[in-house]
Parts: C-alpha cells; structure tokens; sequence
C-alpha cells in the first residue's frame, strides 16, 4: 500500500460498469475517485481541471474515443500515467494506446486486485502490461519496423545501445519488458530497489526515452532484449 491517497479519474461511457468500478476502487484505503468522464471529451476537461494522479481509459467512447483522449492529455499534461482499461486484447489497440501515450493496459475481466496494483505501479512512476499483452504488442511493433524496411536501421541502433549498455542495465531492461516492477526486479536481480530505480533512470537517459514503456518497446524493437512468455 502506498502512504499517499492514489487520486483516480475513470473514463468510461457504461455507466454501471464506472459505478461499480467507483465501489470496488474506494474499498482499498489508498484509491479515491476524483471524477467520472462520459466520454474523451469530458476525459480531457477532468485531467487538466482535477489532476488526477491515474487515468483510467475506455478506448471505445462516443465522441472522442480514448486513444485520442489520451493523446491529447499526454501531449497537453504529460506527467499524468494513462491506464487503459477495455475489453479489447488486439495488438492494434494496444498499439495504438501505447502512441498515444498510456502506461498501462488491463482488460476489463481483470481481477480487482490486478487493477489496484496497475493503479498503484502508474502512480509510482511504473507502468504495468500483463505479460501476455506485452508479448503482442512487441511483435506488433516488431511486423510494422520490419514491413517499413528498416532492418538496417535497426541493427544499427541495436548495436550502438547494447554498447552503451552495461549487462546489469541489460538484466533490468528485461525485467521491464517482462513486466516487473521494481520491486519485483530488485528480488530477482538480488539487490535493492533504489539500485533498480537509479539503473531504470540511466537507462531511459542512454536510450533517450522518456518512460517504462517507451523503453521496454524500443529494446524489443531493435532486438536489444526479447518478449518471453
């Protein structure tokens, strides 16, 4: 549990699947929803009005879907984390919500206990793909690179980042793309989650990221570290 309030915005036009998701996320002491939003358009007004500390995304809306909501809210308020939250599995949408912007994503049958920790790793400065979506949306990526024709281009940057690259920068970057969090990648490295931290901030600096996300899909881009099961 995190010693501050997570303040949350659901964006969702099903208005009981947003009321139950209000009852289910004000039963952890840590979580208090701030707004509901109707649709993309309201998404956007509520960010920048409330600040939420965790968006929680429906990609199929009435007017501005939540693909181009998070974009808009990515390009106008970008320290606030996206979680996408939708029935969709399709690399396509995750693809496309990770453009946009989003941190996270979690379909909608998900167990509440794998939602109050997605919430929790976005306000934590973490981002959080179940594994399984996280293998497709890296060989998502991975078809348009190739069908773009820059396979050179890629092991070019391929080998100037792996130069740069430490091996323990190497074993964190894995973990990344297999979906820990820090903490979890600090048990399985064995050392302490301040050295993950200070390894995932060198890092984004070398491969010129911005985020988690941006770096666990350009290392799979350009074969620096592999999607496994």
């Amino acid at each position: 549990m995190m010693d501050k309030t997570i303040n949350v915005l659901i964006a969702d036009d099903h208005t009981l699947l947003r009321r139950g998701l209000v009852k289910l996320l004000e039963m952890t002491d840590d979580i208090k929803v701030v707004g509901q939003a109707l649709n993309g358009h309201e998404a956007v007004e509520f960010a920048k009005e409330l600040s939420p500390d965790v968006v929680l995304m429906d990609i199929n809306m009435p007017g501005l879907n939540g693909i181009e909501a998070t974009r808009l809210i990515t390009k106008e308020l970008g320290n606030i984390p996206i979680l996408a939250l939708t029935i969709h599995d399709d690399e396509e949408y995750i693809a496309e919500m990770i453009r946009a912007g989003a941190r996270g994503y979690i379909l909608k049958d998900s167990e509440l206990n794998s939602l109050v920790q997605a919430i929790r790793r976005l306000a934590a400065g973490e981002s959080f793909f179940p594994s399984h979506l996280m293998e497709k949306v890296m060989n998502r990526f991975h078809q348009l690179v190739m069908q773009q024709g820059e396979a050179t281009k890629i092991m070019a940057s391929f080998n100037e980042a792996a130069q740069n690259l430490t091996r323990r920068e190497l074993e964190v970057l894995q973990c990344i793309v297999d979906g820990m969090s820090n903490k979890e990648c600090a048990e399985h490295l064995f050392i302490s989650e301040k050295t993950v931290k200070n390894h995932v901030t060198n890092l984004l600096r070398k491969l010129d990221v911005e985020d988690r996300t941006q770096a666990a899909v350009y290392a799979v881009q350009h074969g620096i570290v592999k999607a496994r099961d």
